[in-house]
């Protein structure tokens, strides 16, 4: 079982990441919804710019599980690293699936395959497939000058 400070520590991770990815999401023009319950894999749920509604799975890195997350139309949000401060991330939006197939082809054969798979960092390879799925906020613009009032 782990440590008190460990699951501590765990929490505010998570409640940091998923503050920051939500603050990117709305930039990015999405809206964003925490579930009351964490149900099937939903952590958030955000309906994009096209307006369509998509379930999402944040972790704190690049992460498929079939058993957990297969078949269930999830999408999952991750950051590119760990935090650091003065470090600038990534953070990727990809559905589940189509991401558990890619991974399934490059790490498939191993012993170590078990319908699961996670990156403790992103590969040349792995970036490239990422690229897409990268969330980009779009520049703010200065707010326009107030009217001086005499």
């Amino acid at each position: 079982m782990p440590d008190i400070k460990d699951r501590f520590l765990a929490v505010h991770t998570e409640a940091a990441n998923r503050a920051e990815a939500t603050a990117l999401l709305i930039r990015c023009g999405y809206r964003v919804y925490r579930p009351e319950a964490d149900i099937q894999g939903e952590d958030i749920v955000v309906r994009a710019p096209d307006r369509e509604l998509r379930g999402v799975q944040l972790k704190g890195r690049p992460l498929v599980d079939w058993k957990r997350y297969g078949g269930l139309d999830l999408w999952m949000l991750f950051p590119s690293a760990q935090y650091r401060p003065n470090m600038t991330r990534q953070w990727y939006l990809l559905p589940h699936d189509p991401f558990f197939e890619w991974v399934k082809n490059r790490h498939g054969h191993t012993p170590k395959w078990s319908d699961y798979w996670h990156y403790p960092s992103i590969s040349k390879d792995l970036f490239a497939y990422l690229t897409p799925w990268e969330l980009n906020a779009p520049a703010e613009t200065a707010p326009p000058q107030a009217e001086t009032f005499v």
